[in-house]
């Protein structure tokens, strides 16, 4: 099974994808919030995260309800008791001491997004036709794309950060380098 796990002082944060979940069924396990910010249906294709956050003093339990093509691997930050998840083209960020929904931006672009990276105060998103760079208000800051998808067929990393540029692949095998503004060096 696919997780990721946060930590952050003394919150620690596990995150699961619930296969079983059905929205509207009775049959589901317990948990203190369920948040479906785009208001999917039952028979909607969606993928269901289960949020686990370990306070020490308290345990909750999230389901967050979202695109049938989020990846549980690098699917969310956490920083300052606020969990920022990427589902796709949404990114919601929740409160972790009681769970309760900040905000939820669908951050539309092209193709699946599978991953989020905190870079200073914004955040950089990847996906498989472009990645994205967030502000901390979760607006759209800038968007690059390559010739083809970021994914490699020699064996290299698609998406390497470094302390000053981003490395990119595409299936073509391109080789690409942007600033962390966005533009391009090489």
């Amino acid at each position: 099974m696919k997780k990721m796990e946060l930590e952050e002082g003394l919150c620690r944060v596990v995150i699961t994808e619930d296969t079983t979940y059905t929205i509207g069924s009775a049959d589901n396990r317990y948990y203190n919030a369920v948040l479906n910010p785009a208001g999917y249906g039952r028979g909607d294709g969606t993928t269901t995260l289960c949020i686990d956050i370990d306070l020490l003093i308290e345990q909750l339990r999230v389901a967050l309800i979202g695109s049938y093509h989020t990846c549980v691997s690098q699917c969310a930050v956490l920083e300052g008791g606020i969990l920022t998840v990427l589902q796709n083209q949404r990114v919601t960020q929740l409160r972790v001491t009681d769970g309760t929904l900040l905000r939820s931006v669908d951050i539309g672009g092209l193709g699946c997004h599978y991953a989020i990276y905190q870079v200073d105060q914004a955040y950089l998103i990847c996906g498989e036709l472009e990645i994205a760079m967030l502000d901390a208000g979760l607006n759209r800051l800038w968007s690059f794309s390559g010739a083809d998808i970021f994914a490699s067929v020699t064996g290299k990393n698609p998406v390497e950060l470094r302390e000053r540029s981003i490395v990119l692949y595409d299936f073509e095998d391109n080789r690409y380098e942007i600033d962390y503004d966005g533009n391009v060096i090489s």
